[in-house]
């Protein structure tokens, strides 16, 4: 580990950076991906999946648990996916703890499916927070449905249940919940909120798996929950995710739209067996899947690996009164997927777009977050379906974020003196 004795000149004035080497990825595998994508490329059979059902009830199979459907050989029931697909919702319905895990090629297909499942229609509702990834508030457009932005808590930087509250109207079907940075939203007040209101609520676990709320897994507390499995991500595939739910009525409208319902589906079905959309392909290979099941068994070593870490930095930064660390939500084992810190900077300090070029020029890559909250985006600013509603909260706390990704493994506490070290050297320089 390296230390300064002496107050160098920043990287960005002309002085020495503190780091010249990057940060590992988080993508990152080992012999047991590569041993079990080995078996799935040997087998020959690298996307098992049909759009027929080879003359099975699709009511029957279409509501087989996860285990159930796994026990199948991998040539029957191919409209349910092959052999390392069905092995991996197995395995993800048992860690998450819920009877159903349906995979998809991506967890944007995730929420476009859960969403659908759910019979929305033209003019309804759903509650989603103003801040997080855009793909979780256009999956609302494309299930035919409005996106109504609400506030993040201040600490935790989750969906506000009071804010929620406020804007919940007559036109309201659903809460689009998202964990954000592996944290966990307010789910006992929300899911209160949701029950009394009669809302389904759907979990956006794309950056929380394995976090755990009042000692249940995120994704296992509402209606449905929605995984990533992208390269970014805490586990990944390439691409991929995974919806689950304990509903089977809710599992088979996510079958039916992952794999092309339509061609399976009997004249006699009902309008409320079947989802509001068409059904597409949202399948998930074997190959990725084979990598995803490796992936899976190493979750919980990764994100103690992000828990020390993150908290080696919290505790080494707190003598900085300008960067104010992210609370944790009452019971929530959180997993940090990105650090996020406030900064408010004192006078004579660098403001927050200065301090992180000045901490980026000594090798350490932070972001000053969103580019804009999801509202601000033109896709739905322009649209004249969406309720217009600011939310000052959230953007004053955009204005003041810094983030820091590279908590997850393999990067190590050495890693994280370097951190330290950079944004100790910037803050003690006297030359701002």
């Amino acid at each position: 580990m390296k230390t300064t004795s002496t107050i160098d000149k920043p990287a960005i004035h002309g002085g020495q950076p503190v780091r010249r080497r990057p940060f590992a990825r988080t993508c990152c595998g080992g012999p047991e991906e590569k041993a079990l994508l080995l078996e799935c490329l040997e087998s020959q059979h690298w996307s098992t999946f049909r759009a027929g059902s080879d003359g099975h009830d699709v009511r029957e199979i279409g509501v087989l648990t996860s285990a159930a459907a796994a026990a199948y050989p991998s040539t029957e029931l191919r409209w349910l996916g092959g052999r390392f697909v069905r092995r991996l919702e197995a395995q993800f319905a048992e860690y998450v703890g819920v009877e159903f895990a349906v995979s998809a090629n991506s967890a944007t297909s995730g929420l476009v499916m859960a969403l659908a499942a759910l019979g929305l229609g033209p003019g309804d509702e759903v509650l989603v927070p103003c801040m997080s990834f855009h793909a979780t508030a256009t999956a609302i457009l494309a299930a035919n449905a409005v996106p109504v932005f609400t506030e993040v808590k201040d600490g935790t930087f989750c969906m506000d249940p009071a804010d929620v509250e406020a804007k919940i109207s007559e036109r309201s079907r659903a809460l689009m919940v998202v964990h954000l940075g592996g944290n966990a939203a307010d789910m006992d007040a929300l899911m209160e909120l949701a029950g009394r209101h009669g809302l389904a609520v759907i979990e956006d676990c794309a950056q929380a798996p394995g976090v755990r709320y009042k000692g249940r897994q995120v994704g296992s507390i509402g209606h449905m929950g929605v995984f990533s499995l992208t390269e970014t991500k805490t586990i990944t595939c390439g691409e991929g995710g995974v919806v689950t739910t304990n509903d089977p009525a809710l599992a088979l409208k996510l079958r039916l739209l992952r794999n092309h319902g339509e061609g399976v589906v009997e004249e006699s079905w009902g309008d409320e067996e079947l989802a509001n959309l068409v059904g597409l392909n949202f399948r998930l290979t074997e190959l990725q899947a084979a990598v995803a099941i490796a992936q899976l068994g190493k979750l919980e070593e990764r994100n103690q690996v992000r828990r020390d870490n993150a908290a080696y930095l919290v505790q080494r930064l707190a003598g900085h009164p300008a960067l104010r660390p992210p609370e944790v939500e009452p019971g929530t084992d959180a997993a940090c997927y990105i650090l996020k810190w406030r900064y408010r900077p004192e006078p004579g300090m660098p403001d927050r777009d200065a301090f992180v070029a000045a901490v980026e020029a000594e090798g350490v890559p932070l972001c000053a977050g969103y580019t804009r909250l999801l509202y601000q985006n033109p896709v739905f600013s322009r649209r004249g379906a969406v309720r217009p509603a600011a939310c000052p909260r959230s953007e004053q706390i955009n204005r003041e974020f810094v983030w820091f990704a590279a908590v997850h493994p393999p990067n190590t506490r050495a890693d994280m003196d370097d951190v330290v070290e950079a944004i100790d050297k910037v803050l003690s320089w006297p030359g701002y």
